[in-house]
């Protein structure tokens, strides 16, 4: 039976609802002999190092290894066709306690060699199939000193994957067959070297890559596709069939605003906040399984943040501003949608998104005086922001609204207590045109350590503000829309 990973409930859900978990034969992968699918984009060289232990013999006992596993993927795939993984090697290196072991009695020099068996574990949400891949050690010397690095290498059978959407590779733990390498005059032993069955080191990451399947064009592009209507009776269909769209699901991303108002010359920064059921969504043309469209999708909280500013020009005042969504009574989440499109210039993806937001302040100080707003002051009408700049879903994003036009600041409403009307103090002190925003969006590297401090460099957000931050201003000249 295949192996059960924990499922992630957004693609479980996302790929059942588009239909995409059906299989044939209910298989996820079958190796067999199908014509390789060709790689577009370009084939991609993959990585992953994992830590391992293995139980060697007394009086060695286990040890840790570090394996590091190399090939290169497939981008893409299409259903019945093979996905050919090449140039797989997987090397770890062995203390020199551990390699003289391996030799005749009393030896300090001499090669090894052998074979490692060894799986790729192919899944997509909750279904998960093992290939397995031997490999064999060549004989390698020991060195006059340290250790001894062992490479081991092999041919992956051909993968035909049957399910379309993105499909995960992740590397498992090796065992181990080692022996001396015999002397030229000596009679080789029939006896396979006895395996050394590793286990994976709990809590890391052990994804190699990944491959986008997409399905295999069934009719000729162009042509109309028919429908049963009855007994006996077919029709055109009139209307085109939709783009089959495969959903990925992005990891954790940190969200960085900032704000500028013009009126006050304040700038807001806001603490990182995160997209909440990211998705980044391909549409397929279902007859060529060209991609037609790219977008994004998620929600967040954007949190509140608090501004020192000159009110008028000369009165000091502080305020918590919030961006809220419309229905903000009932919901925190503001939803995210925007199309991708490459930049007619650098070729870069950039993101085009509009929100509809209401800003609302609260707890204000006037010369360090309370200032009571009341519970609800907010801007009587939606705040419309355009925004567009360079993002990669996997990766990082800078979008921010127009540099000249920006965004318009409506006036406040319900704003006051005790019978003061503080809507046109706030409105004339702060609403008008020339405005702007500025969202960084970060995909955070996954960090199982628990000191923070030994975490690879991605795992936290940089902080507000900071260099890293302030990329938009910079990358944003660069990028244009299409005409």
């Amino acid at each position: 039976m295949p192996r059960r990973v924990r499922p992630r409930t957004v693609t479980v859900s996302a790929l059942a609802a588009a239909g995409l978990l059906s299989a044939a034969n209910g298989a996820l992968t079958g190796v067999g002999s199908a014509a390789p699918a060709p790689a577009v984009p370009p084939d991609t060289k993959a990585t992953a190092s994992v830590s391992v232990t293995c139980p060697f013999a007394d009086p060695i006992g286990s040890r840790a290894l570090t394996v590091e596993t190399s090939a290169t993927l497939p981008a893409q795939a299409k259903t019945s066709s093979a996905a050919t993984i090449s140039d797989f090697s997987a090397k770890f290196t062995l203390p020199r306690d551990v390699a003289l072991t391996l030799l005749p009695a009393g030896a300090t020099a001499g090669s090894l060699q052998g074979t490692v068996a060894t799986n790729i574990s192919v899944h997509q949400s909750d279904r998960a199939e093992k290939v397995p891949v031997p490999l064999t050690v060549a004989a390698t010397p020991l060195p006059e000193t340290g250790d001894v690095t062992l490479t081991a290498t092999g041919a992956v059978p051909r993968i035909a994957i049957n399910t379309i959407g993105p499909v995960t590779l992740d590397v498992t733990a090796p065992t181990l067959a080692l022996a001396a390498v015999p002397p030229p005059d000596a009679t080789a032993s029939t006896q396979p070297a006895p395996g050394i069955a590793c286990t994976l080191d709990p809590g890391q990451p052990a994804t190699l890559g990944k491959i986008l399947v997409l399905p295999k064009a069934t009719t000729t592009p162009g042509t109309k596709q028919k429908q049963q209507t009855g007994p006996g009776g077919v029709s055109t269909l009139d209307d085109p069939v939709p783009p089959l769209e495969i959903p990925t699901p992005l990891a954790l991303v940190s969200v960085l605003t900032t704000s500028t108002v013009a009126k006050l010359g304040a700038t807001v920064v806001s603490d990182p906040a995160f997209l909440i059921n990211g998705l980044f969504i391909l549409a397929l043309d279902p007859d060529t399984g060209e991609i037609v469209d790219r977008k994004v999708t998620g929600s967040t909280v954007f949190k509140p943040a608090t501004a020192t500013f000159l009110g008028f020009g000369f009165v000091p005042v502080t305020a918590t501003i919030e961006f809220l969504p419309l229905d903000y009574r009932d919901s925190k989440l503001i939803d995210i949608s925007g199309g991708l499109h490459d930049d007619p210039v650098t070729g870069e993806p950039v993101l085009d998104t509009q929100l509809s937001v209401i800003a609302r302040l609260s707890e204000a100080k006037v010369n360090g005086v309370p200032l009571d707003l009341g519970p609800d002051c907010v801007t009587a009408e939606p705040v419309s922001l355009d925004l567009s700049g360079p993002y990669d879903p996997f990766s990082v994003g800078h979008i921010r609204t127009d540099p000249e036009k920006g965004f318009v600041l409506p006036a406040f409403r319900g704003c006051g207590a005790g019978g003061q009307d503080l809507n046109p103090l706030l409105t004339g002190m702060s609403s008008g045109p020339g405005n702007q925003a500025f969202v960084d969006t970060y995909n955070l590297v996954p960090c199982v350590e628990p000191d923070q401090t030994q975490c690879p460099d991605g795992s936290n957000p940089p902080s507000p503000g900071g260099a890293t931050a302030q990329k938009t201003q910079n990358t944003q000249k660069a990028v244009r829309k299409p005409n």
